[in-house]
């Protein structure tokens, strides 16, 4: 896996997809060393609720340079949504794993009675910036992602750490497309989807 990821830090034009939302052309793509002011800026500009569900606390400069050093480095892919010729304003990330450490999804899970194969199940974890959000975005994610995660030959995908029992509006969202309740702890809901 290291390997793979590896090889698309150095040429990651197969993870590129063009999208249209809202009538308006975005890239996606993985993400790359140079973006790291333009992340940092996307983190920085999450609202309180956004940052709640999603950032957390973290300082916004070390978690951009965090993600930046992870680059085919470790279980992680991310990827990036800008308009074309904009790489300096992201409209929305994705955060992938490739791996189900203990304590984690793999223990939660296992409560629920479901066995995740750590060889077949990716975690994934999607933000909108705030001008991009309810306009489609989200959604327009999905099929870049699952072709990413489909590339390391996983099937299942499951919420990153899972989402807040309140935020109802991410929960329908999941929904939606496929994903399934699969236990609640501590306010937070697990959920899980098999890709086609």
């Amino acid at each position: 896996m290291l390997n793979h990821l590896a090889g698309l830090a150095a040429d990651p034009s197969p993870l590129r997809r063009e999208v249209v939302v809202d009538g308006v052309p975005l890239v996606v793509r993985g993400l790359c060393a140079e973006d790291a002011t333009a992340l940092t800026a996307f983190l920085a500009g999450l609202s309180c609720d956004s940052r709640r569900f999603w950032h957390g606390d973290a300082d916004d400069t070390e978690e951009a340079a965090g993600w930046i050093e992870a680059i085919g480095r470790y279980d992680k892919l991310r990827l990036v949504a800008h308009e074309p010729g904009r790489e300096d304003r992201l409209a929305g990330v994705v955060d992938l794993s490739f791996s189900l450490p203990e304590g984690f999804e793999i223990t939660r899970y296992a409560a629920y009675g479901i066995e995740l194969d750590e060889e077949r199940t990716a975690r994934f974890g999607p933000c909108v910036a705030n001008e991009w959000q309810g306009r489609g975005l989200a959604a327009a994610l999905l099929p870049p992602a699952w072709d990413a995660i489909r590339l390391f030959g996983r099937e299942r995908v499951v919420l990153f750490g899972g989402v807040h029992a309140g935020n109802h509006r991410a929960r329908r969202f999941y929904a939606r497309h496929g994903f399934v309740e699969t236990g609640e702890v501590d306010g937070t809901v697990d959920m899980m989807r098999d890709l086609p």
